[in-house]
């Protein structure tokens, strides 16, 4: 047997073989360097930031479509709009430059910022937050993106009868839109972190664009207790995962779909 091995390793198949490695590793070499190459010059059609964006801003009506160069485009690099739906997205603390991919890992959902869902706000719009009892006012029904009517029990005084504010009485407490809601210790209600402290909401985040709501709800809150009666919900305030039917053409830009608002707000 080893004088059969040693005929066949000679000074010709040696050489063979090195040839043969040779040519493994030259093939080799060809295929990764036409990997990197295609990765040069091919393209892929990606969402980037269509301008400077600060530290903890919206991305909505900010991105763009772009043919970018795949050496370029991070893993998690955002292709389809359908991945921001459900939420209202912000840049980290890092912020991105105008033309650079827009990966997930570079946004966070504005609720889990430290500013939480006052980066939210458009132009105009406020958060007022009012104590109520919600357990008399409709239970567990005073949820987020509910559309709500507000009533004002003020207590009498002495000689002075009491009294019953309703939205006929007044139009600024008709359909308040219901942005947040809260117990006692400022946790939302069975939130996970909360320990459930207080499962039961003592405070409703009302948001309005109308300044007279906000005082009239301070006004109120002051003199009397309130009370909210669901009357419908607005379900762009609510996350779900919306069915977008047409194609995004290439230069569309991210917009979230406007909600429905009270014209009293």
């Amino acid at each position: 047997m080893k004088c059969i091995l040693k005929k066949l390793w000679n000074k010709a198949t040696r050489r063979l073989l090195i040839v043969f490695v040779a040519l493994i590793l030259a093939g080799v070499a060809v295929v990764i360097q036409s990997s990197i190459v295609n990765k040069q010059v091919t393209t892929e059609l990606v969402y980037v930031a269509a301008d400077n964006l600060t530290p903890y801003s919206l991305v909505e009506g900010k991105l763009v479509q772009r043919n970018v160069v795949k050496s370029e485009v991070p893993d998690d690099a955002i292709r389809d709009l359908k991945e921001l739906e459900g939420e209202s997205w912000v840049t980290t603390e890092v912020g991105i430059p105008k033309g650079i991919p827009v990966s997930k890992s570079m946004l966070i959902p504005a609720k889990e910022s430290k500013f939480g869902e006052s980066l939210e706000l458009k132009d105009g719009a406020m958060f007022v937050g009012v104590k109520t009892d919600q357990v008399k006012s409709a239970g567990d029904m005073i949820k987020p993106g509910t559309i709500v009517d507000a009533y004002v029990y003020i207590k009498g005084q002495d000689r002075q009868p009491s009294e019953l504010v309703t939205p006929s009485d007044d139009p600024l407490l008709k359909g308040l839109l219901i942005k947040d809601r809260q117990n006692q210790n400022g946790y939302e209600p069975q939130r996970e972190g909360s320990g459930n402290q207080n499962p039961i909401p003592a405070i409703a985040v009302v948001e309005t664009t109308n300044p007279d709501v906000a005082a009239a709800l301070i006004k109120y809150q002051q003199e009397g207790e309130v009370y909210f009666t669901p009357t419908g919900v607005n379900v762009d305030v609510i996350p779900l995962e919306k069915e977008v039917n047409a194609a995004q053409s290439p230069d569309e830009v991210y917009s979230s779909p406007s909600g429905t608002e009270s014209p009293d707000q």
